[in-house]
């Protein structure tokens, strides 16, 4: 080498890279890894239902935004954990939502509840939310929750973010006992809310056996109203009557290409070949050929006249109950919802707490994909199963700080509240529990070190890629008071995997999110071969082809390599 300052840089910066690649190589198997038992998860790690492996929740809604489909339910688990599992479900103590999102959806981000208490100070419980967005003339897109005041009553929140903050626009129910209009109901329950292709608003509402004016084919408690232009008002003479035959509850909207799509839970009540004859005779002109639903399913209505009752259509089952899927017997709550070009139905059994070794009425959501005809409305019948919605395409960035209550599964874990609005963690962790987020895209630069953001105590946190056995890639030790905590990886990961993190150790630790990064340039120095070496001799030249003496910051030629200096 003939320049001596050229000689001594380079020959540095040589033995430093190496070295510190050394390093970084033996750096995750330097630590002791404790023995641990690792936790047994209830669902496996191909299948996508329940969307929550831990919590139990019920009756869903959605909305998507921003590419994320937002799912929210009655929050089963807050009656659980105040009873304690002592008695049935009797929803009476729960006054929460809970909130999920997912881009994939096969890994779900827990955002927490909605305290539905201390926004609607006027209401004693929440149930069996509806959801809709539109776009106001602020230029914003608001958000409109309807939920269920016990049996008697519906109220309504609005928003800005589909995490919130809500708000109450009308300080108390929108629909009660004393609204006009109505006419008989036995109960004031279970809202579907949709906007049409014009912007209006609409909602449905109402359930429970028959009233006094009605009978077991048609219990005569359906309702259908025409919303103002704010959501949160109506006209009484925009309700009427949607004669739903055995309708029970779980009402829900959707609007397809100006076909309004009413469907709802069927009773318990037993069902009459003659009754069903006699209203397939009296409704001759709809040409109703579907057999009559099934117990407690899901059936729909189609009308392109909604406050016309008598231009609902009857069109047959598209959910039966989960008992007939090999799914405790229960009730029955479903929606389906458009995201991207596919379509899915989004419903609840009690699969959960079975796997937990529990029964009482305790729900969980799961989702399967459906076909829906976008021109004619016909729905077409959904199978319940485990497999649950396959994953699109969308691969987790994980390059981006990734919440660690993103997942796909989990083990042993639950999730609570932390700092801002939507913001959950990793909580109750124990040695041997862990969580999978699968589909990770590491790209083809790969990673080489992680970050994981903790909140108090103190583990050590292993990586492992698409198995929980053998050696983990990363081991991470965090010790108390350390709220970041970054780590070599033991090989530069590529390409795509599903990612566990399995717990070794655990101190009253808390899991916020992490975070992996692409390799990093030894000393500041990134060195690359050039395909068309310039001729020029051995030393070292900037990009224009002169020789110079010293390394600049930027790119150099060193002996027809390419060295960036950063």
């Amino acid at each position: 080498m003939n320049n001596p300052i050229y000689s001594t840089v380079y020959q540095t910066i040589r033995f430093a890279a190496i070295m510190l690649a050394c390093v970084s190589a033996s750096n995750a198997y330097a630590q002791e890894i404790p023995s641990y038992k690792l936790a047994t998860a209830y669902k496996t790690n191909t299948v996508g239902n329940p969307l929550s492996p831990w919590m139990l929740c019920a009756d869903p809604t959605a909305v998507e935004y921003n590419g994320r489909l937002y799912v929210y339910g009655t929050n089963d688990q807050q009656e659980y954990n105040t009873t304690k599992n002592a008695s049935n479900n009797t929803y009476g103590k729960i006054t929460q939502l809970v909130v999920f999102s997912s881009e994939d959806l096969v890994n779900w981000t827990h955002h927490g509840v909605i305290d539905v208490k201390s926004v609607c100070t006027w209401c004693w419980a929440s149930w069996a939310p509806s959801v809709t967005s539109r776009v106001e003339s602020d230029g914003k897109t608001h958000f409109y929750m309807y939920f269920t005041n016990g049996a008697s009553g519906i109220g309504v929140m609005t928003a800005t973010n589909p995490l919130g903050p809500w708000t109450d626009p009308i300080k108390k129910a929108l629909i009660d006992g004393s609204t006009q209009g109505r006419g008989t109901q036995s109960n004031i329950i279970d809202p579907g809310v949709a906007v049409d292709e014009n912007g209006v608003g609409w909602l449905t509402f109402g359930g429970g056996d028959p009233n006094n004016k009605g009978s077991v084919l048609i219990p005569g408690n359906a309702r259908i109203v025409k919303l103002a232009k704010n959501m949160y008002s109506f006209s009484t003479k925009d309700i009427i009557e949607i004669p739903a035959p055995y309708h029970f509850e779980a009402n829900e909207l959707n609007i397809v290409n100006g076909k309004f799509i009413f469907s709802y839970s069927s009773s318990w009540s037993g069902r009459s070949d003659s009754d069903w004859s006699k209203y397939k005779s009296d409704n001759a002109e709809k040409k109703v050929t579907a057999a009559k639903p099934s117990i407690c399913s899901i059936a729909y209505m189609i009308s392109e006249d909604p406050l016309n009752k008598d231009s609902w259509k009857y069109m047959g089952d598209v959910l039966p109950n989960p008992s007939n899927f090999g799914y405790p017997g229960g009730n029955n709550h479903s929606h389906f919802q458009k995201f991207g070009n596919n379509w899915y139905m989004i419903y609840h059994t009690q699969w959960l707490a079975k796997k937990m070794g529990f029964s009482g009425g305790y729900r969980n959501i799961s989702m399967n994909k459906m076909t829906v005809n976008e021109t004619t409305g016909v729905l077409t019948k959904v199978s319940m199963s485990d497999s649950g919605a396959p994953a699109l395409t969308n691969t987790l960035n994980p390059y981006e700080w990734v919440p660690a209550e993103t997942m796909a599964n989990c083990a042993g874990v639950t999730t609570e509240a932390y700092s801002t609005r939507g913001n959950t963690v990793i909580a109750n962790i124990d040695a041997g529990d862990w969580t999978l987020i699968r589909n990770v895209q590491f790209g083809e630069e790969g990673a080489d070190s992680i970050q994981v953001k903790t909140v108090t105590g103190s583990g050590q946190l292993l990586v492992f890629l698409d198995r929980t056995t053998g050696t983990p890639v990363g081991v991470i030790d965090i010790p108390t008071g350390r709220p970041l905590t970054k780590a070599a990886l033991s090989k530069t990961v590529t390409g795509k995997h599903n990612v566990f993190f399995v717990w070794s150790k655990a101190s009253k630790i808390k899991f916020d999110s992490w975070r992996v990064f692409h390799p990093e340039v030894s000393e500041g120095i990134e060195e690359q071969t050039l395909s068309d070496s310039p001729s020029m001799g051995r030393g070292i030249y900037n990009l224009s082809g002169q020789r110079i003496d010293k390394l600049q910051k930027g790119m150099n030629i060193i002996d027809g390599k390419k060295v960036l200096v950063r």
